[in-house]
């Protein structure tokens, strides 16, 4: 085995700090994008068939739109484990 082998000399470069900074490329924000689908859009123009289930949209609108929608985290996870 070699130790004064010409491959030796550059080791000790491969470990010091480099001299230049490098720059970090700038982060930009991105913002939240929705796109609606055809059939989609047209299940929303469709007026809704049963008074119950209008009763029950309005009062789940006027809710979210009031600030006071709240819902149960437990009782949503426990929907989502039964399937």
């Amino acid at each position: 085995m070699r130790i004064d082998s010409a491959k030796w000399v550059h080791l000790p470069n491969t470990y010091e700090k480099k001299t230049q900074a490098e720059t970090k490329p700038e982060l930009t924000r991105q913002t939240d994008r929705i796109s609606i689908s055809a059939e989609a859009r047209a299940r929303f123009g469709e007026p809704v068939k049963n008074p119950d289930r209008l009763e029950k949209i309005s009062a789940l609108k006027a809710e979210i739109n009031a600030g006071t929608y709240t819902r149960d985290a437990r009782d949503i996870a426990k929907r989502f484990l039964q399937g």
